[in-house]
C-alpha cells in the first residue's frame, strides 16, 4: 500500500511538472513596425544571434544595412527561444515571447557611426497571451507593451494588418535639403538628409505625370555637393545609379506600394505584388556565391516559373510550369538559361498524375533517356 501510495505521489508530480513545462512553452508573437522621424526602417534577424547561446540582452533585430542606425535587444528572466524574423510585405519583424516570462525588449537609436551613447526606448512585456502588432514610432523613454498607442491584439497566427502610414498620423521629420524638378516645373526628387557625416539620404522620385506614382528609399551620394537649402535643383535625379541605393526601396502607384527591394552595394531582394497584393515574382540574388532565384507566381499563388542556379552543376536553370484545367500540376519544363527570361535548351521534361506524383521523366541531357512511374511512385517498365 505504501509503495502503492509513493508510486502515485510521484506520477502526480512529473504530471504536474509536465504541465508547468507545457505551460512555460506557450509563446505569443509580437509583429513590430518600427518608424525613426517618419521613416520606415525594417529591421531583420541580427547577425549576433544564436539559437543555442543565450547571452542577456540579447540582440535580436538590426536594421538591414551595415550602417545601423537601429537595433533591439531582449533581457528575460528564463532562456527563451524569440526567433526574430523579418516580413518583407510588411517591412516588419516579429518576436515570440513566453507568457510566463517578463521581457524588457530596448530598442536603440545611434546617429552615425559612433554607437557609444545611443539613445534607447525601453518597453516592458509581462505576461503577453495573444498575439500582438505594434507599430513603433522611435521616441526615447521607458514604456508598457500593452498600453502603447499603436499596440493591437490580433488572432493567434493570424498575419498582422498595418495600415497606411497617414492611419497612424506619422509625418517625414527629415530636413528637407533639396529639390529636383522636371522641366514642365512638378517634382522630380526630394532629398532629404538623414546623416550627412555619411552622405546618407533619404530620396523620393516621382513620376512625371502622376506625382501618386513613386519611388522611395535611401541613397548613398559620396559625390554629393551640398546646395544652399533653399536652392532650388532643375536636374536629374542626382547621382541616379543603381549602385548607390542603399537599403529598403519601395515603389508605390496611385498610392499602393507594389514593390519592395533590399540593395548592399547592389540588388539582393525582390518582392513585387499584383493589385490583389498576392505575390507577383521575387527575387533573390546572393553576391558572393553568385546564385540567383527568380520565382514567378500566377495570382492563384501557384508557381509559373521558377530561375535558379542548379548546386551540383552550377548551370542556372528555368523551369516553367503547366497546370491542367482543375489547378494541378501537368507538366514541368527545365530549360538552360543565361538570364531567367531566354530559353536556350531543353534539359528535362516531367509529367505529373493528378494525385502531384511523378508519370513520366524525359532527360534530354547526354544520352537521351526516359522513365515511367507508377502512381505510388515506383518505376514503371513501358
Amino acid at each position: 500500500m505504501t509503495q502503492r501510495l509513493k508510486y502515485v505521489i510521484f506520477s502526480l508530480i512529473i504530471l504536474a511538472s509536465g504541465l508547468a513545462w507545457g505551460q512555460d512553452t506557450v509563446v505569443s508573437k509580437l509583429h513590430l513596425k518600427i518608424y525613426d522621424e517618419g521613416v520606415c526602417y525594417p529591421m531583420v534577424r541580427s547577425n549576433n544571434y544564436s539559437e543555442t547561446y543565450r547571452p542577456y540582452p540579447l540582440t535580436v533585430l538590426q536594421s538591414a544595412g551595415y550602417y545601423s542606425t537601429i537595433f533591439a535587444t531582449v533581457r528575460a528572466t528564463g532562456a527563451s527561444d524569440l526567433n526574430p524574423q523579418h516580413d518583407h510585405k510588411t517591412l516588419s519583424s516579429s518576436l515570440q515571447f513566453n507568457n510566463k516570462l517578463d521581457y524588457v525588449l530596448v530598442i536603440f537609436r545611434s546617429k552615425g557611426f559612433d554607437r557609444t551613447t545611443p539613445d534607447s526606448m525601453v518597453i516592458k512585456i509581462s505576461e503577453l497571451d495573444c498575439d500582438a502588432q505594434l507599430v513603433l514610432p522611435f521616441k526615447t523613454g521607458k514604456y508598457n507593451l500593452q498600453k502603447m498607442k499603436f499596440f493591437t491584439p490580433i488572432k493567434k497566427n493570424e498575419a498582422p494588418n498595418f495600415l497606411s502610414t497617414e492611419s497612424y498620423g506619422i509625418k517625414n521629420e527629415l530636413k528637407l535639403d533639396s529639390t529636383a524638378y522636371f522641366a514642365n516645373g512638378k517634382s522630380k526628387a526630394l532629398y532629404y538628409e538623414v546623416a550627412a557625416s555619411f552622405n546618407l539620404f533619404f530620396v523620393q522620385e516621382f513620376d512625371s505625370i502622376d506625382p501618386m506614382s513613386y519611388a522611395q528609399g535611401f541613397r548613398l551620394m559620396s559625390n554629393y555637393h551640398y546646395p544652399a537649402h533653399d536652392k532650388k535643383l532643375p536636374i536629374a535625379v542626382y547621382g541616379n545609379k543603381e549602385t548607390n541605393k542603399y537599403g529598403y526601396w519601395e515603389y508605390f502607384e496611385n498610392g499602393v506600394c507594389i514593390q519592395h527591394e533590399m540593395w548592399t552595394g547592389w540588388l539582393n531582394g525582390q518582392y513585387v505584388w499584383y493589385p490583389s497584393r498576392k505575390i507577383k515574382w521575387e527575387n533573390h540574388f546572393d553576391y558572393y556565391s553568385q546564385k540567383p532565384n527568380k520565382v514567378y507566381y500566377l495570382e492563384n499563388g501557384a508557381i509559373k516559373e521558377n530561375f535558379y542556379l542548379d548546386e551540383t552543376s552550377r548551370v542556372p536553370l528555368l523551369k516553367i510550369y503547366a497546370y491542367s484545367d482543375d489547378g494541378h500540376v501537368a507538366i514541368v519544363k527545365t530549360f538552360k538559361s543565361a538570364n531567367g527570361i531566354t530559353k536556350q535548351e531543353l534539359v528535362k521534361r516531367e509529367l505529373f498524375y493528378p494525385s502531384g506524383q511523378l508519370k513520366m521523366e524525359e532527360n534530354f541531357t547526354g544520352n537521351y533517356t526516359v522513365k515511367y512511374f507508377n502512381e505510388n511512385g515506383t518505376e514503371r517498365i513501358k
